[in-house]
């Protein structure tokens, strides 16, 4: 195995670890030519995966606000909007922090994000439909909730 492959087993068996799911890592091919012979052996069409984020609301307690702010005027997060729908592929995941995501919320919800652009189910046997979970930034006193949904495509 050379040192690609290992950090790829790595950095996914850690992935699954850290977003607690029953995910399994399922080694690729040893060699090139065992990849080719994979693909042309199998004729399903490939499974393309998206993660559509919809900001459902913007929550603000003015209370909190006022007592442990520096400025108790902050009012609700200024970076999203109710309805604000986000696509997220495995093009543009690493590169949502290039001022196309609050940094705080990405933290709290790109684990989940991945977890669906891989395939996984979100949130199995919590919500009425697995590939789609409710959650929030976790901004204190004016978090946000946003709706995570994978939409599965056939690849080309």
């Amino acid at each position: 195995m050379d040192r690609r492959d290992f950090i790829k087993k790595a950095g996914v068996s850690a992935m699954a670890m850290a977003i607690g799911s029953n995910l399994q890592y399922v080694s690729a091919a040893e060699t090139p030519e065992e990849n080719k012979n994979t693909a042309n052996n199998n004729n399903k069409t490939e499974m393309k995966h998206k993660c559509k984020i919809t900001v459902l609301k913007r929550e603000c307690y003015k209370d909190l606000q006022e007592q442990y702010l520096a400025d108790p005027k902050s009012g609700p997060c200024p970076y999203f909007h109710e309805g604000q729908e986000i696509m997220v592929d495995s093009d543009n995941f690493f590169h949502m922090l290039d001022g196309k995501f609050c940094s705080e919320a990405w933290d709290c919800i790109s684990r989940y994000v991945y977890s669906a652009l891989q395939g996984g189910s979100i949130m199995r046997g919590w919500t009425n439909d697995e590939k789609m979970m409710i959650t929030c930034c976790n901004d204190g006193t004016r978090p946000v909730i946003f709706k995570l949904e994978r939409i599965d495509e056939n690849g080309e």
